[in-house]
């Protein structure tokens, strides 16, 4: 499993990079939930509602993941 921790997250990518989870750093699972991808981009997630926060996203994007769907649209 890959951890890749930001500012305010803990973002974890399981082997097979067909899931993972978020958690905030302070408010743990209250604020976090699953990820889902399918062959490298961001299809679901759950957890919270609105837009995944974007430090999730551009952490996501680093790894190689592409979130461009997952993004607001004025981003």
């Amino acid at each position: 499993m890959k951890t890749i921790n930001t500012a305010r997250f803990e973002v974890g990518v399981h082997d097979d990079r067909k899931h993972g989870w978020f958690e905030h750093h302070e408010h743990g699972d209250e604020y976090g939930g699953g990820l889902w991808f399918d062959d490298g981009v961001v299809v679901d997630y759950d957890g919270i509602g609105g837009y995944l926060p974007a430090e999730i996203l551009d952490a996501l994007q680093a790894e190689g993941f592409n979130v461009e769907d997952m993004r607001p649209d004025d981003e």
